[in-house]
């Protein structure tokens, strides 16, 4: 048995819904920004990394204090440190850096715990240098700029009410990757839909779940705009994927897109069928009951300019019910929606959506009982609810929600 951390990205209960859907029978443990649970198998974090949209860092837990012991957690960080240095095939300097993720509930002088092992690494002729940050958590960057994971070693504090946990840092989000391809992809259109790819990967994620059987589903985005999630589905491995969009330039930006990045990573090639279509004739060109997953955000409404929101509203009513008619013909029973409902914010007023989902039935995005939601720590108004994903400058914030047949 091993205890895993997560660390999570800005908005923690979309992020830790991703993680329950793949380990659904897991209990999660809370410490600030970070989660810990039990694994019975060993993780390939390195294939997890890449899938999770929603995890900034993933590290294994090497020793655990209670409060009234944390005096010995000095001892414990010089045995990680040095154990790792004499492990690793460390060319030039060994580095190593120090992540708090309660730094408030942690007292000591680690800068000078910092100086301690190096002058215990320089006895086993090591040279050392340990990094610095302004903030108390090393960032995905700082880790990774610093070769923390290749020539070194990086190790978070986490405390809960009880317990002091000590992490080793196994993997970070592979950020230059995801600009590359928010920002590097050969088409891009804020007109037709800018869904950012760590939210692409945790709405594919919230779909298939633990299925591990998903690479084989047909997975549709009958609103694909410029292909993120299309991009997206293709690197997590999916063998089938469809793409629509009203638009023919949204279909060529897609195909573009898809080309691209089959040949920026060099995968086996999907079977990515893309086209132009309206989603209410899908049925055209799609069999009854042919899909397993559908993920997709539709249009939010005008992105600039003045806005009647009823009248926003309103419209979006009818395009989202008409949608929802069709999709759920053609998705198989058991398969589920995924998809972005518009929320507008402006006056501090809300505007929401109400669409007719036919006969879909409404599952929580973040599937844990009241009991566990409690003692997370979580916002009660997210309980057999949805999750609102926004910053808060935006007039149109996503609502991430989970439909099954």
């Amino acid at each position: 048995m091993k205890k895993y951390f997560f660390a999570l990205g800005n908005n923690f209960n979309l992020s830790l819904a991703e993680l329950n859907a793949l380990f659904p029978k897991n209990k999660w443990q809370r410490c600030g920004a970070i989660v810990l649970s039990d694994f019975s198998d060993d993780l390939d974090i390195k294939e997890l990394m890449l899938l999770l949209g929603g995890t900034i860092k993933i590290g294994e837990i090497v020793a655990d204090f209670s409060l009234a012991n944390r005096h010995k957690l000095s001892d414990s960080v010089k045995e990680a440190i040095v154990s790792s240095a004499r492990q690793d095939d460390v060319s030039g300097k060994f580095n190593f850096g120090f992540s708090f993720y309660n730094k408030n509930k942690l007292s000591g002088d680690f800068f000078k715990l910092g100086l301690a092992v190096k002058k215990d690494l320089k006895k086993l002729d090591i040279s050392s240098r340990m990094v610095m940050s302004r903030e108390p958590i090393l960032s995905s960057v700082v880790v990774e700029q610093n070769k923390l994971l290749r020539n070194g070693i990086e190790l978070c504090f986490m405390v809960d009410k009880t317990k002091v946990f000590l992490g080793k840092t196994l993997a970070v989000q592979d950020f230059k990757s995801l600009s590359k391809r928010d920002f590097g992809r050969p088409n891009r259109d804020d007109h037709s839909g800018m869904i950012p790819p760590k939210l692409a990967q945790i709405m594919i994620n919230l779909a298939r779940r633990d299925d591990k059987k998903y690479k084989k589903k047909v997975l549709i985005d009958p609103f694909c705009g410029s292909g993120t999630i299309l991009m997206e589905a293709y690197l997590m491995g999916f063998e089938k994927i469809i793409g629509s969009d009203l638009s023919d330039k949204a279909v060529l930006n897609s195909q573009k897109n898809i080309e691209w990045i089959e040949n920026l990573f060099n995968k086996n090639k999907s079977n990515i069928n893309i086209f132009q279509a309206d989603v209410l004739n899908l049925s055209k060109n799609l069999e009854e009951n042919s899909l397993d997953y559908i993920v997709c955000e539709p249009y939010l409404g005008p992105q600039r300019g003045f806005k009647n929101f009823d009248e926003v509203v309103e419209e979006l009513n009818v395009l989202y019910s008409g949608s929802l008619k069709v999709l759920f013909k053609l998705l198989k029973p058991g398969g589920r929606i995924v998809m972005v409902w518009p929320q507008f914010r402006a006056e501090n007023k809300i505007w929401k959506i109400n669409p007719n989902v036919d006969d879909f039935v409404f599952r929580p995005t973040l599937d844990i009982d009241e009991k566990e939601f409690t003692a997370l720590s979580l916002d009660m108004s997210d309980l057999n609810g949805t999750i609102v994903y926004g910053r808060e400058e935006q007039k149109v914030w996503r609502e991430v929600i989970v439909l099954e047949k």
